[in-house]
């Protein structure tokens, strides 16, 4: 009887662990699975809604894929985006499921870093509407001043369009965090020079265009 005991005794321990155990490592599991699974999808989503809209085509444009071409990057924006998205949802979910078996992951740092990441998301999808934005509006007055014969039409354009990523810049820069760096007197006085050269260029073509028009009335 005393032999039985020294033999059940340890192996209802190993019992009652397992059944203790068990939940935990079920939830794990599952956490593991289905984060897996929805950080693939929503990557794959992202990068193809990224590709409709034409993010690579205005990648190539603008020279974004060129640089990154020749930084060793030759992946399109889109299939980049996607796969940062899929690979920040995966490290994501295994720190949850660490968590459930009470395994803290470099503690406060990887805190700090996942409470970083919305805001760099944010950032970027601030950046890539903008730049969007940019081109859109940027073509429409480029065809209105060609066609109401205004002065200097392509600068026009090109103002526009960088003025208009120059702001998404700044809201890109506000949501992660580095916002005061674009408020001091330098960023305000390089603002100044830009806009200053704006209204002479444009002052003096303008000029140009008013007697043209002139001329053509009094003749």
């Amino acid at each position: 009887m005393i032999t039985l005991n020294y033999i059940m005794d340890p192996l209802r321990e190993v019992g009652s662990m397992v059944l203790g155990v068990t939940p935990t490592v079920f939830w794990v599991l599952v956490v593991l699975v289905v984060g897996t699974l929805l950080a693939r999808t929503l990557g794959a989503v992202v990068a193809d809604v990224i590709k409709r809209i034409q993010i690579d085509k205005i990648s190539n444009t603008i020279g974004l894929a060129g640089a990154l071409d020749a930084g060793g990057i030759k992946r399109p924006i889109s299939e980049l985006i996607g796969t940062v998205i899929s690979w920040v949802l995966t490290v994501t979910t295994f720190v949850v499921a660490l968590k459930l078996v009470g395994i803290a992951v470099l503690g406060e740092a990887t805190s700090s870093v996942m409470a970083y990441l919305p805001g760099l998301l944010s950032g970027i999808v601030a950046l890539t509407v903008a730049i969007i934005i940019a081109h859109i509006i940027a073509a429409f007055i480029k065809v209105v001043a060609v066609n109401t014969d205004m002065p200097k039409p392509e600068l026009m354009a090109t103002f526009t369009k960088w003025a208009i990523v120059l702001t998404g810049f700044v809201a890109f820069m506000e949501k992660v965090g580095l916002g005061f760096l674009l408020t001091g007197t330098p960023f305000t006085l390089i603002i100044a020079a830009l806009a200053l050269a704006l209204g002479l260029s444009f002052g003096l073509g303008g000029r140009e265009h008013a007697s043209r028009y002139l001329d053509k009335i009094l003749k």
